[in-house]
């Protein structure tokens, strides 16, 4: 009796989802480099080679993984192997269709885009979709009475949490700091009556925090439209990120007759990113200048971004070493005879602009140091000069990150 006035009151107070299948779409692909190696599930009964499925599922707990049943046409055998959060479908490699069936989740059919590989391996996402259905509320808290021995004795002490998401759905709930198996649209086991914390995560969208009051033999409905997180740049998230970088810039404190002092330098740099703000790495590249001369700068770095903002403002400053690699002689300059000019040296730069998205362009300040030896024609003296080359020019780099988040 205290059972089915529960139930009753439940019902009452909202309504939760009716489960039904679907394959999620676009999630059917071929898992590239994987194999079938199961030695006793390699053949059909057919005796033809077995693809792999891996069904991968939301919405969808152990217990309802295990009964999932599935089928196709006259000629195709399936054969499964459960995983933790999916399920390993052993499958004739020319079924052209797939029939997969939950006694409580209804069924869903679909049909494979293209011809399937022999012992090659392939994965879709099965999803457990909603509906508003009073008849799911029933069927769900009744689940979980018949394995819940204490709340049938004490219905005064125990309620539900139920979360909704709108037409978003997948978000992850936290109860009070654990993580839920369920996703959203969710309906918790039943829980004590009293405050409980909820958080409400979902990548791509603003996390959502609240403290709720569950009342014993009721139902607590949160209703939540999460916002989408607009600003952040999913590029710069935490881990290493590879930057190539091509530098033009002309050289502001030496003129010359006989050629433009304009200096290119491509670069190749790796930064770990602790954040969206922050980014530490090494670099090397190649600078080109005066005809043949050339040097290799090898350097540290850092970059700043300045919002987490899709378009951000950045610095980046880079120290080092640049080694020579090539000479510029010049046959004559005035009353000198230049020989053996070779930029050696410390090496700085400094780069000031915008990132947007993953792309990098700024305004770039260099130098170099540089080594020169050089003859006095009239007096034929040989004397030797070191001093600092200053770039000026536009820089472009573009983020590729080593992971994706």
């Amino acid at each position: 009796m205290k059972k089915s006035i529960f139930l009753i009151l439940l019902i009452i107070s909202s309504l939760i989802c009716s489960a039904q299948l679907q394959v999620k779409e676009g999630s059917f692909k071929k898992v590239e480099g994987f194999v079938n190696i199961n030695t006793e599930k390699m053949f059909d009964d057919n005796d033809r080679p077995y693809a792999v499925l891996k069904i991968k599922t939301e919405n969808i707990n152990d217990k309802q993984r295990r009964e999932l049943s599935f089928g196709g046409d006259a000629q195709t055998f399936f054969e499964t192997e459960y995983k933790d959060g999916e399920v390993w479908l052993y499958i004739s490699y020319y079924a052209t269709f797939i029939k997969i069936s939950h006694p409580d989740l209804s069924s869903t059919e679909f049909c494979f885009p293209y011809d399937m590989e022999p012992k090659r391996g392939y994965e879709l996402t099965l999803v457990n979709k909603s509906a508003l259905d009073e008849a799911a509320i029933i069927s769900i808290i009744d689940q979980r009475l018949e394995n819940t021995s204490n709340i049938a004795e004490n219905p005064d002490d125990f309620g539900y949490i139920v979360v909704k998401t709108g037409s978003l759905e997948g978000a992850t709930i936290y109860i009070d700091g654990n993580e839920m198996e369920m996703k959203t649209p969710f309906v918790s086991d039943p829980i004590k009556k009293g405050p409980h914390k909820i958080k409400i995560v979902k990548d791509g969208y603003e996390t959502y925090q609240d403290i709720v009051a569950v009342d014993g033999k009721g139902m607590k409905t949160i209703n939540v439209d999460l916002k989408k997180i607009k600003t952040t740049n999913p590029h710069r998230h935490k881990g290493f990120v590879f930057i190539p970088e091509m530098s033009v810039t002309v050289d502001i404190n030496h003129h010359y007759e006989d050629f433009t002092p304009i200096a290119i330098t491509p670069k190749l740099n790796i930064e770990y990113m602790f954040g969206p703000h922050l980014g530490l790495g090494v670099g090397s590249g190649a600078m080109f200048f005066a005809k043949s001369l050339s040097a290799v700068p090898v350097y540290g770095q850092f970059s700043v971004y300045f919002t987490k903002r899709k378009a951000s403002p950045f610095i980046n400053a880079k120290g080092g070493y640049a080694i020579n690699v090539s000479t510029f002689s010049d046959d004559k300059y005035y009353n000198y005879v230049y020989d053996n000019f070779n930029i050696t040296g410390l090496f700085a730069s400094v780069t000031v602009g915008v990132n947007i998205r993953r792309s990098r362009i700024g305004i770039t300040l260099e130098s170099y140091g540089y080594e020169e030896r050089y003859e006095l024609t009239s007096f034929a003296l040989q004397q030797y000069h070191s001093g600092d080359f200053t770039f000026v020019g536009v820089t472009y780099s573009y983020i590729i990150p080593f992971s994706k988040k």
